[in-house]
């Protein structure tokens, strides 16, 4: 009767949480999402739709103040006279400080409670890019300096998550999010459209995606948002090689040369 009743729970919290995301009420979204890992059983994970919708969550509750404090320490770089200057710093430091509790509140949720209880390579794939994610959106808001250990904590998760792809179909959810995640990190993070170039190139390539020994592609069909990642990809790549074309226009034959440091996704 009590399994029954917190599962009934999970069941409501679930739909109040997709309801909070259609309204874009992203902190109800995250409350609701909190109390369902709270409602879990300590020794299991989420399912895979939870697993997805915790990480909207987290993204979308980030999403807008993350971008708001980069656009306003842009528009702000300059104020130096002695009245603005003290206010805009002030200012700053209040919104970076919001964002790095809320981002760390997130790396100490998936590194004491979500990773331990998973066992599939699947759901350590996504925490990893979860918790890569958010640790360098903290490095971005605290500077070059500050943010050298998210940074680390950052590179460490998607190193490890890089190591359990191959385990994954070419078209699963959960690796199509990776594979953006960390081009995403190479073009926004680390300003290398020629890194983020390869990990697209390598995500979409049908050849490989198509070959006998790659299983086939029925998570694109049994995931949401596997279409929607796909095409996601298909315009980064689109948009990364038209700007690395403009970009190097003096090669002669136009190709977009890759790092050979960067390791290929298997």
């Amino acid at each position: 009767m009590l399994l029954s009743a917190a599962k009934t729970r999970r069941k409501i919290l679930f739909r109040m949480a997709k309801l909070a995301a259609e309204a874009k009420r992203y902190d109800h979204m995250l409350r609701f999402m909190k109390e369902i890992v709270e409602a879990t059983d300590p020794d299991k994970d989420l399912s895979p739709k939870e697993r997805c919708l915790l990480g909207a969550a987290f993204k979308n509750f980030l999403g807008v103040p993350r971008h708001s404090h980069l656009s306003t320490a842009a528009k702000t770089s300059s104020w130096l006279d002695n009245f603005t200057g003290p206010i805009a710093a002030s200012y700053l430091l209040t919104s970076k400080m919001e964002i790095c509790r809320a981002c760390a509140e997130i790396v100490q949720l998936i590194d004491c409670r979500l990773l331990p209880t998973t066992v599939s390579n699947e759901s350590k794939v996504f925490y990893l890019t979860l918790k890569g994610d958010v640790s360098w959106y903290m490095a971005e808001v605290k500077g070059a300096l500050d943010g050298m250990g998210d940074e680390a904590i950052a590179n460490s998760a998607y190193a490890e998550a890089w190591g359990m792809v191959t385990n994954l179909d070419s078209m699963n959810l959960h690796r199509l999010a990776f594979e953006f995640s960390v081009a995403d990190h190479f073009l926004n993070f680390r300003n290398s459209p020629v890194d983020a170039f390869a990990v697209v190139d390598r995500a979409l390539n049908l050849q490989a995606i198509n070959s006998p020994e790659i299983r086939p592609a029925v998570s694109l069909l049994t995931f949401e948002g596997g279409l929607q990642l796909t095409a996601n990809l298909l315009n980064l790549r689109q948009r990364l090689k038209n700007a690395l074309e403009i970009k190097a226009p003096e090669s002669p034959d136009h190709q977009i040369c890759r790092p050979a440091t960067l390791p290929a996704i298997p």
